[in-house]
């Protein structure tokens, strides 16, 4: 934690079931009533009701209410807001819909908590500061991973050192076939700028990098129309996790420009296949809560993204595997992803019939939006709770509403049980 700490502002916007509430209003909502307390993995590990969503909500009300000091409570802090894997299932489990998630995030800036190691937080941070430079590092990475070149790292043990040690689990996670979606699909010719396109597809960063597949199955869903693919451009997400928020809100109005330069008057789609993008990009209107004009447009632009599987029935008629044991992975981040995961569920019993596993199959959420490299998070252990009750089901195949929770998790289970393969949604679809 970084020595300098500002106060919590009890006047920071939260979203709420029934509109925006102040951070002091928010978590007055709560009435201890312990609903949330199962659902939180964070809890179900360590039993201890500072690393609660009630318990972390009862920091942050003695904070705002002066009873103890930011300075004099470091460590505490530190712990129960690292610890957070802004999962939401606290969220979908509160009757008053509290959105802690938010308010962890809110503790985490104003105490200042370097969640991230810090050579990676810098890189992820070009994203969205200067994408031309982060797309020709990542490729360099990518390139030289595929030669071997964190293996050697190992090696010599370089990747021992604290601020390198996180290459040792993104060498575990990233498969090493990957390649940047923009040249696999230079590769195929396709157009993806048309001058009158019909819809556009804003990929994740797992899509652009880590798993072109998933890229290439999302533009086969949105055949015959015209897609604009919109790539390069940052959410403000990233910012909003473990930057800082005028950062994030200068991305998401860059975003929002952009979209309704590409959009016009006929307000086009804007289609994701990453779920912690998705809830984020809905969250539009509350980041410009502020700004009467701008939160309009917001308002505007939320209604037009979807997230893949609120397409059409009728693209997913693809050739999935009907002879293996199947369950869904609605891990989320931010905010609940009760509905897409309800629209998912249908998709997959139409699909699996009876071999799809409609009960949740892990009380244990899988780390998404990169939140196993946030430092302190129980990460590790969640992700072998989740091995766990796939070895215990007999599953085969766990499909995931997040791309990154499909790597993190098919990691584990190469290591541990490879009878099972986790995979993002999307290869439901025949491949491209």
């Amino acid at each position: 934690m970084a020595k300098k700490t500002r106060t919590l502002s009890p006047q920071r916007l939260m979203p709420g079931p029934d509109g925006v509430r102040t951070l002091s209003c928010s978590v007055d909502f709560c009435t201890r009533c312990n609903a949330c307390v199962q659902s939180c993995p964070s809890y179900l590990l360590r039993q201890e009701e500072a690393f609660s969503p009630r318990g972390r909500n009862q920091i942050i009300r003695l904070l705002l209410e002066g009873k103890i000091k930011t300075a004099d409570n470091k460590k505490l802090i530190r712990q129960t807001a690292s610890s957070c894997f802004l999962c939401a299932r606290c969220t979908s489990a509160c009757a008053a819909a509290l959105p802690v998630a938010q308010h962890v995030l809110a503790l985490r800036q104003a105490a200042a908590c370097q969640t991230l190691p810090f050579m990676l937080k810098q890189f992820i941070g070009l994203y969205g500061m200067r994408p031309a430079l982060f797309h020709l590092v990542a490729t360099l990475c990518l390139g030289l991973r595929r030669l071997g070149l964190l293996t050697f790292l190992r090696v010599c043990a370089i990747t021992r050192l604290p601020f390198l040690h996180w290459l040792n689990h993104a060498d575990d996670i990233l498969p090493r076939t990957a390649a940047p979606l923009s040249h696999v699909i230079k590769k195929q010719k396709t157009v993806l700028f048309p001058q009158k396109p019909d819809i556009i597809y804003y990929p994740s960063l797992e899509a652009q990098y880590a798993d072109p597949q998933i890229g290439l199955r999302t533009l086969q869903l949105l055949k015959p129309k015209q897609v604009y693919m919109l790539s390069g451009q940052a959410s403000g997400l990233f910012e909003y996790l473990y930057g800082t928020d005028t950062l994030a809100l200068k991305q998401a109005k860059n975003l929002l420009l952009r979209w309704e330069s590409i959009s016009g008057r006929r307000k086009l789609t804007l289609v994701t296949d990453g779920l912690e993008t998705y809830l984020f990009l809905k969250h539009f209107p509350v980041l410009f809560a502020s700004w009467p004009g701008w939160q309009k447009r917001a308002e505007d632009f939320a209604v037009h993204v979807s997230y893949i599987t609120e397409l059409p029935s009728s693209v997913w008629a693809g050739r999935a595997d009907i002879t293996t044991k199947t369950a869904l992975d609605s891990s989320s981040s931010l905010f609940p992803a009760d509905k897409i995961a309800e629209r998912t569920r249908k998709i997959l019993k139409t699909h699996l019939g009876k071999n799809f596993v409609e009960c949740e199959y892990s009380r244990f959420v899988i780390p998404g939006a990169g939140n196993a490299f946030v430092l302190g998070t129980p990460s590790r252990e969640v992700i072998l709770e989740n091995v766990k009750d796939v070895a215990r089901l007999q599953l085969k195949q766990v499909y995931c509403l997040s791309g990154w929770a499909a790597l993190e998790l098919n990691a584990a289970l190469r290591r541990h049980y490879p009878q099972a393969q986790a995979r993002h949604v999307v290869y439901l679809q025949a491949k491209p």
